[in-house]
């Protein structure tokens, strides 16, 4: 499970980092919100690596709660904007506000289950000796 954790955050982290880009390019929301996707990101990938090459999930498990936290509230409230039937207030970017929303529960939920994923104690023998 812990490897399947570490696989996940690589994908995830270079998805997040390339659609944070998508997403911002030519209309930047400020910078504390683009800055902590990109920490999440990095953490991710870098925690998924560390995973794989020495076995240890603690960075990947503080990565993931740290990107879980983000996607919280993110995925909270683009929700609530989109059932006040107001327009989320920072950048859209190409994708529509329905269809991010329902994107960013989906990462909640792949962040939540990395998480749990990289909490699952295996014997570091058996981490290095699988494919």
């Amino acid at each position: 499970m812990t490897r399947n954790s570490a696989l996940l955050a690589l994908g995830f982290g270079a998805f997040l980092a390339i659609s944070e880009v998508m997403r911002n390019w030519g209309n930047w929301q400020a910078w504390p919100f683009w800055l902590a996707d990109f920490i999440a990101a990095g953490a991710l990938v870098w925690g998924g690596l560390h995973t794989l090459s020495r076995g240890s999930s603690r960075l990947l498990s503080a990565a993931w709660g740290f990107t879980g936290g983000i996607f919280w509230i993110s995925s909270f409230s683009h929700a609530e904007a989109l059932s006040q039937g107001a327009a989320y207030t920072y950048a859209s970017g190409p994708v529509p506000q329905s269809m991010l929303t329902l994107i960013i529960g989906g990462m909640l939920l792949a962040a939540i289950a990395g998480l749990m994923m990289s909490l699952s104690r295996r014997p570091i023998q058996e981490l290095r000796s699988r494919p």
